[in-house]
């Protein structure tokens, strides 16, 4: 089955402007029962891919490209939920409704995979600049940062200063992305202080797989 998200940016950005439009008609979101949290968080992500294509266009450098693609791969991730929690099952909007937002008649089931499988090898490595860290989840099969089949993204967790956490699931801080390298930035304050890491894989519904192993990294 195909997927619905298009490939080529411009498809997608005219997509995005669809949704867009669709969203922001409150007789249809009354008409179709959207729940405002959902219909605010997928709008703000959206908004969000936008204004970063606007900046991008308009002053094509390294970091606007990488500030558009990391809104878009956040509007993606915002527009699957949408769609699975809201359109794609909604009686109350009927296959020609569904086909505005691009959602195919054929398109029955989620795309969802079961919990991942596969534990990732968190990497951890100073960028140009020592204030950053660029903290890699590798495919344990592979060994390279390729996700496993059975992965929608990674989920990065982390803790600045202090003790080493007994688990991931303690580490204070965390996002999830799409792409299986994650540039997290810090402070000249934090300069010599042990920061902590660790990644586990998510499905496209947020279930989480195992997480890696905590990894310390010094900051500076």
């Amino acid at each position: 089955m195909a997927d619905w998200i298009p490939t080529r940016e411009q498809n997608f950005l005219d997509l995005c402007t669809k949704w867009k439009e669709e969203l922001s008609d409150p007789a249809k979101a009354a008409a179709f029962a959207w729940e405002q949290p959902q219909l605010t968080a997928v709008s703000g992500k959206i908004d969000g891919f936008l204004d970063a294509r606007r900046a991008y266009e308009a002053d094509d450098s390294s970091v606007n490209r990488l500030a558009k693609d990391e809104a878009k791969e956040a509007a993606i991730g915002a527009m699957r939920d949408f769609a699975n929690a809201s359109i794609r099952f909604n009686k109350n909007m009927n296959a020609a409704q569904k086909l505005v937002f691009g959602i195919r008649p054929e398109d029955k089931t989620m795309t969802s995979h079961g919990t991942p499988a596969s534990r990732p090898d968190t990497v951890v490595e100073n960028t140009v600049n020592h204030f950053e860290h660029k903290v890699k989840a590798l495919n344990p099969e592979t060994g390279r940062s390729t996700k496993p089949a059975d992965a929608y993204g990674v989920r990065y967790a982390w803790q600045v200063g202090g003790e080493k956490p007994a688990s991931a699931s303690a580490l204070p801080k965390s996002k999830f992305n799409r792409k299986t390298t994650l540039v997290i930035s810090h402070t000249e304050a934090d300069k010599g202080t042990p920061a902590y890491y660790a990644t586990c894989y998510e499905n496209s519904k947020g279930d989480q797989g195992k997480w890696s192993p905590i990894v310390e990294a010094f900051i500076g």
